[in-house]
Formats: C-alpha cells, sequence, structure tokens
C-alpha cells in the first residue's frame, strides 16, 4: 500500500524534528504495512487535486506550513468538502465530512476521510504532533483492505548505533530472524521492524543481544524520549560543545518546554575560551589536545561547575573535511557526561560522511549518553 506525502517545497528546510516526522513516520508507517514513502513537493502556496494523484497511491498525508489557506482551500474544494461555522475564525478545522485529527493538547490540527478506496488526511500544523489519530485512522484503513489482516503489523524497536549499519551477529541470523528488518538512519541509530507474530522468546534474544541500545519500542526522536525522562526525573541538564557548536543544545530546546530540563550551554570552539570559561588546564590541551578523553572530560566537569545542572555532556572532536591526523583522523569525536552525584560516562566516536552527517551522529550520540547517566542515577 504506498503512500504519498504532500507539502509545500523547502517547508522543512532547516527543522530539528521535521513537522512532516520523517523518518520516524516513514518507519510507523511501513510498521502499519503503509509505504513505501513517496513526497511530492508543491511550489510556494499551490493547489492541490487528489483526484490528480495517481490511484496508486492509497495513503496521500498532506503536510501544510501553516501560511495562508490556499492549499487548504484547494483541497477542500476538490473534495467537495467545506468548513463547520466558525472553523475560519477560531482556526479549528472543523471539517464537515471528516474525521478531525488532533494533538497530544487536544487541538484541532488536521481532517481525514476515506473515498474511493483512499484515505486522505490534511494537517495545518504537525502530522507528527497528531500521529496517534492518524495511525488509529490507517490501522481500520488497511485492516479493512486485508492486505495485511493475515500478518498482522510489524513493531519498530529504535536502536542505539555508533554511525555503523546494525549488526545482531551471528546467533541471530537464522529463518526467523530474516523475516525481521533494519531501517538504519542518518543519525547512525537505526529502526529494527519485527513482524508481531513473533513470540516472546524471540524477542527476548534480541533483547538480550542489545540489552540497553535498544531505547523505544515505537518510532520516536530522542529528543522527545530524552525530555519526557528528564521531566519525569526533575533533572536539569547543561553541555558544553566544541565540533558540534550548540547542536547538542539546538536539539535539547527543539521542544517546547525545554526550559523545565536545558539548564544552558557554552560553545567552547577555541582552545582559549575552553580554559577561560570551562577552566580546562592549559597544560592538558597541549599535552593530550583539545579533541582527548581528558579534554572532553574537562569540558563536562567546567560547565557542570558554572552551571545549576544535575547532568552535563561534553562533546570535541573533528568535523572535517580538514583538520585531521593519522592519529586521529576526521569524524574522531570524544564525548563525556557527568553527574553531580559523581557518575562519569565516556565514548569515542570514529563516525564517517560529510561534516554536517559527523556532527548530527556526534549530537545523537550526546544524547544517547545523558539517557545512559539517567539510567544510572535513577
Amino acid at each position: 500500500m504506498k503512500c504519498l506525502l504532500v507539502m509545500p517545497r523547502w517547508s522543512e528546510h532547516g527543522s530539528l524534528i521535521p513537522a512532516s516526522g520523517r523518518p520516524w513516520l516513514d518507519l510507523a508507517l511501513e510498521g502499519l504495512g503503509v509505504g513505501p514513502v513517496s513526497l511530492m513537493e508543491l511550489d510556494g502556496d499551490a493547489p492541490l487535486d487528489p483526484h490528480e494523484i495517481p490511484e496508486k497511491y492509497r495513503v496521500v498525508l498532506v503536510q501544510d506550513h501553516g501560511r495562508g489557506n490556499r492549499l487548504r482551500r484547494s483541497l477542500l474544494s476538490n473534495m467537495g468538502l467545506s468548513l463547520g461555522l466558525g472553523a475560519e475564525d477560531t482556526e479549528r478545522l472543523k471539517v464537515l465530512g471528516a474525521h478531525s485529527l488532533t494533538d497530544s493538547q487536544g487541538r484541532t490540527v488536521g481532517f481525514a476521510l476515506q473515498r474511493r478506496g483512499r484515505l486522505v488526511a490534511y494537517f495545518s500544523q504537525s502530522i507528527w504532533s497528531a500521529r496517534v489519530d492518524l495511525f488509529r485512522m490507517l490501522r481500520g484503513f488497511v485492516a479493512a483492505g486485508g492486505g495485511r489482516r493475515q500478518r498482522g503489523e510489524t513493531v519498530c524497536w529504535m536502536v542505539e548505533g555508533a554511525g555503523e549499519p546494525l549488526d545482531l551477529g551471528e546467533p541471530l541470523v537464522n529463518d526467523s530472524f530474516s523475516l525481521c528488518r533494519a531501517r538504519n538512519l542518518p543519525d547512525g541509530d537505526a529502526g529494527l521492524l519485527i513482524p508481531a507474530i513473533m513470540g516472546e522468546e524471540f524477542k527476548e534474544r534480541i533483547r538480550n543481544r542489545l540489552g540497553n541500545r535498544v531505547y523505544a519500542h515505537t518510532p520516536q526522536p530522542l529528543e522527545e524520549l530524552l525530555a519526557e525522562q528528564l521531566l519525569q526525573a526533575g533533572l536539569k541538564v547543561a553541555v558544553a560543545e566544541s565540533c558540534t557548536a550548540g547542536l547538542v543544545a539546538a536539539r535539547l530546546t527543539a521542544l517546547p518546554g525545554s526550559s523545565a530540563y536545558l539548564d544552558g550551554g557554552m560553545v567552547s570552539y577555541a582552545n582559549g575560551i575552553k580554559q577561560q570559561w570551562l577552566d580546562v588546564d592549559g597544560d592538558l590541551l597541549a599535552t593530550r589536545g583539545a579533541v582527548s578523553r581528558e579534554v572532553a572530560g574537562a569540558m563536562a566537569e567546567g560547565i557542570l561547575k558554572e552551571s545549576g545542572a544535575d547532568l552535563a555532556v561534553a562533546v570535541t572532536g573533528i568535523a572535517g573535511p580538514d583538520g585531521g591526523t593519522p592519529e586521529k583522523p576526521v569524524g574522531t569525536v570524544h564525548l563525556a557526561v557527568r553527574s553531580r552525584a559523581g557518575g562519569f560516562l565516556e565514548h569515542r566516536g570514529f563516525y564517517v560522511g560529510s561534516r554536517e552527517r559527523v556532527r548530527w551522529q556526534a549530537s545523537q550520540t550526546a544524547l544517547h549518553l545523558l539517557r545512559r547517566m539517567m539510567m544510572m542515577v535513577a
């Protein structure tokens, strides 16, 4: 069952967590038997007529950018729908003849309807924010089509990685495991798709193999998961970044309400700033180098002292494309996490790809280190 995602061109440009929710949306849809997902971009506020979309796409998801109503009006007109009384004034998408889609706060952010064997859903805000309602409708739609009723759904486990393809090891490579599929993500992690018909014994074997590398049993951005855990524990975080230059802090603040768990951060790119602002010893920088486990640990200690946070994470590395040496090639990144209670974790990563890919994977590892430290202090 193929799916088409429609959105205005460049509407998600630069988004840390895209409004569409990709790639987690893709994983969730595949688990429901909907996919692969194709993309159709519209110029500006171009109109949309679903009747002109090829019939092979039985699921059409329309992600608007929240500016203007031309896309919405054209969609309603071409499908013979109309807004309910007061909908234009309140900006609540009460569409006559369609099901409303709401976010976690109960706000109406979209609508959906089935017609001629196709499900069309429109979102004025984020698709990802209304995923609970959307997935509920999709389950019924898929079941009615009979395409996967016998096999059931596929569950997706999110697995921590380090930029390498997911490898569960030889003991699990058998006929049963061949039914599973791994989807490696740009952030270095992977989504492991497991048929729901597989028994608990099989799943336990995977749990034993992966341990706490499994960090979620449904597709979910790590920022969301970490925010939930920090809020529940009542903990605050501080960050000290060099090669990621604020990316870790930016990802932590990509969600509303982040002031409840992020205390602050510091970008200490130059060695002099590491010394002046984070109290990293100059001799340590001279002997071990800025990209070293010792300096990463000192950066974490320095930002913890300067802040009121409970946890501190530090990142220092060589993002490239230049600056590497035989001893420390491009992609070498050292990370450290400290807790005010005395806990300490460190990691040396070797990431491959472009400068942005290295930085993104390093920031993902930083969030994972915070997740692991929280498991220690819980």
